[in-house]
């Protein structure tokens, strides 16, 4: 703490000749201003804060420039970098930094979107040669049968797509057990009888591994086809239904979340029937032909509910939420085609079973509290957190969160729409809030620049610049709802 000191009265410099009640005021004056105005420290600043810059590398703007998204990264003057582990392979310098790599990035930010990095620690991302996923088929592959007979294929599958050649180990047995060269017949698509669509291979799940190429391909070393997820991987958590009713005093249209007959709570659903129903309509449009493989009949049940949060939630029985907030804050119905076909992908990949069977720690989370009896909802993640469903609303693991990213963006690029926009969603979420360390969409699961950097980097990977150029990306239908809905308060 400062204090001014006392000056003597002998010490102060008044002018020759003034008067003494002049002198007395001028004295007072002096002391008054040197208390109110206290001596500067010329000490030296607080170091700014480090803070930490989490994402896929997207691009390389020069020699001492990489960039994540919009954000540049600059390495500092004694700065270095160093690999997690092994998966980072021999990137251990700033120059070998390469798109597609994950990266951990400590310092501070010069600028809006430039981060001076003291450290940098690299793991293998995107950039990684080996790769071994799981995935249950979300198409019908039009080349399976070929896989079957041991002839070289293709398969769009997990977002990625699979090289079959010679020299892949394969179990992929004949879909209809015959012996005839499966080059010479299509996989069967519709019922002979009633001409309905019926599904082969889709729903079903496949192991595989290879070694990723250049343009992004995977040379596929093994692949294995396996049996549909049981029929109780599509339950939801503790026999929770979620039944649309209406509140018999006010005649407001909701959604209850029931129990052993017993109503948990209640959400209200957004009372404008042009938008219940244009969501409804482009989730069905989305919805990929592995829903008519699984070992339960799914419906799935799209609903718009009033919470002002950015989200959008599945539950594995095929219920899909999408909050207001969401509706309000996307551009174009590219940007939300991609956020419910996300949705869609945690339900046809059960996600919330494969969570609870494959993670010992997420058991933790089925542990049941009471609940007050017929409320309405105000946070739907603390009420999903009580029965079970944590992830539902808080976002799946890592691995299981890009799956469902790589998936959404397969649907959209299927149906003609730009998946550029994916990525232009979480960018409109940073310019927005301004926060790279928490995700406001999918709540808290992961950062924005972390999910919009995996989309841009895995397209990258992909598909080569203009690729899109010329895709769909609005409709007048989606102009239609948002007038329809009117201004909707966004969190």
């Amino acid at each position: 703490m400062f204090q001014t000191p006392m000056i003597p009265m002998k010490e102060l410099a008044i002018p020759h000749g003034t008067n003494h009640a002049a002198q007395y005021i001028g004295t007072f004056l002096i002391a008054l201003m040197l208390h109110a105005f206290p001596p500067v420290s010329f000490a030296a600043s607080p170091a700014p804060t480090k803070l930490k810059l989490r994402g896929y590398l997207t691009a390389r703007i020069d020699d001492s420039t990489v960039a994540i998204l919009d954000d540049h990264i600059q390495l500092a003057r004694g700065g270095h970098v160093e690999g997690r582990d092994s998966s980072a392979g021999t990137a251990l310098s700033f120059a070998g930094l390469a798109t597609g790599q994950l990266v951990d990035a400590e310092g501070t930010w010069q600028g809006k979107h430039l981060f001076s990095a003291d450290h940098i620690t690299v793991e293998g991302g995107l950039s990684d040669k080996s790769v071994h996923e799981s995935v249950y088929l979300q198409g019908e592959p039009a080349e399976g049968p070929m896989i079957a007979a041991g002839e070289a294929a293709e398969l769009k599958a997990d977002g990625e797509w699979l090289t079959i050649g010679p020299k892949t180990h394969r179990e992929w047995p004949p879909a209809d057990g015959s012996a005839k060269s499966a080059s010479l017949r299509k996989a069967r698509t519709e019922d002979a009888t009633t001409g309905a669509p019926v599904a082969v291979y889709a729903g079903r799940q496949i192991h595989y591994s290879g070694v990723r190429r250049e343009d992004g391909r995977v040379d596929t070393q093994s692949i294995e086809l396996r049996d549909p997820a049981p029929p109780e991987a599509y339950n939801n958590p503790h026999d929770v239904q979620v039944v649309r009713g209406k509140d018999v005093q006010t005649g407001i249209e909701l959604l209850e979340f029931r129990r052993g007959g017993k109503v948990d709570g209640r959400l209200k659903l957004f009372p404008v029937p042009e938008v219940q129903q244009y969501v409804a309509d482009l989730g069905t449009s989305l919805l990929p032909a592995g829903q008519l493989g699984t070992t339960r009949a799914l419906e799935f049940r799209f609903f718009v509910v009033e919470d002002s949060s950015i989200n959008a939630q599945s539950f594995p029985d095929g219920t899909v939420l999408v909050n207001t907030g969401l509706l309000g804050v996307v551009e174009n119905e590219a940007e939300l085609a991609f956020a419910m076909s996300h949705e869609i992908a945690h339900v046809l990949q059960v996600h919330t079973w494969r969570e609870a069977n494959e993670t010992r720690a997420a058991k933790v989370g089925l542990l049941i509290v009471g609940i007050a009896g017929t409320y309405y909802i105000g946070d739907l993640s603390i009420y999903l957190s009580k029965v079970g469903m944590a992830a539902v609303a808080n976002g799946h693991l890592r691995g299981l969160e890009n799956q469902a990213d790589r998936l959404g963006l397969q649907t959209i690029i299927d149906r003609g729409y730009d998946p550029r926009e994916a990525t232009k969603l979480m960018r409109t979420l940073i310019e927005r809030y301004g926060d790279r360390s928490t995700s406001l969409l999918w709540s808290n699961h992961d950062s924005s620049v972390l999910r919009g950097s995996f989309l841009a980097a895995q397209l990258e990977a992909q598909y080569p610049q203009g690729h899109f150029d010329g895709a769909r990306v609005d409709t007048k239908a989606f102009q239609g709802m948002r007038e329809a809905m009117g201004p909707v308060k966004i969190n």
